[in-house]
């Protein structure tokens, strides 16, 4: 075994450095963060989805809060937002977090509120790929096949489906 480079000490050559506690850069620490945030998860109610792992989802029978997780960010929402709140400093006395407010951007989704609820877009994801591609100054044009032209075939089974 060697001592990292930048770490090691001319006067103790054979020596290494213990280390007693560390999370962050081991392979296996998003996991650990997240076994630790779902167990703390579990514990004050929320219940984990069946259909999403990174789910999680909160209800007394009137009041739903809905919970998801990507890699170290967190979206919570809820029916009340008392108890966002009370949800927020539960989560803050157990983790270090920062509430950022109210959701502009997530996973590169643009999300506006209406009067109906929520709008989500990805334009800014859009034109990030197009600038990407050197694309920006390019016309968009229809496409090839107008919806209003498409005729919809008989429906017939296949013989052999592969």
């Amino acid at each position: 075994m060697k001592q990292p480079l930048g770490f090691i000490n001319s006067s103790l050559p054979s020596h290494m450095c213990r280390l007693h506690k560390s999370l962050y850069g081991l392979k296996q620490a998003p996991r650990a963060w997240y076994t630790r945030l779902s167990d703390f998860l579990l514990s004050i109610g929320f219940q984990a989805s069946k259909v999403d792992t990174f789910l999680f989802i909160l209800s007394d029978g009137t009041n739903f809060f809905y919970l998801l997780v990507y890699v170290d960010d967190i979206l919570l929402t809820g029916s009340t937002s008392a108890m966002l709140h009370h949800l927020i400093q539960l989560l803050s006395f157990e983790f270090k977090l920062r509430d950022l407010g109210v959701v502009h951007y997530f996973l590169g989704i643009e999300v506006q509120s209406t009067g109906m609820g929520l709008m989500l877009r990805q334009h800014k994801y859009i034109l990030d790929i197009l600038t990407r591609a050197s694309m920006t100054s390019y016309k968009p044009v229809d496409t090839l096949v107008s919806p209003s032209k498409v005729t919809i075939l008989p429906d017939h089974s296949f013989s052999d489906p592969t």
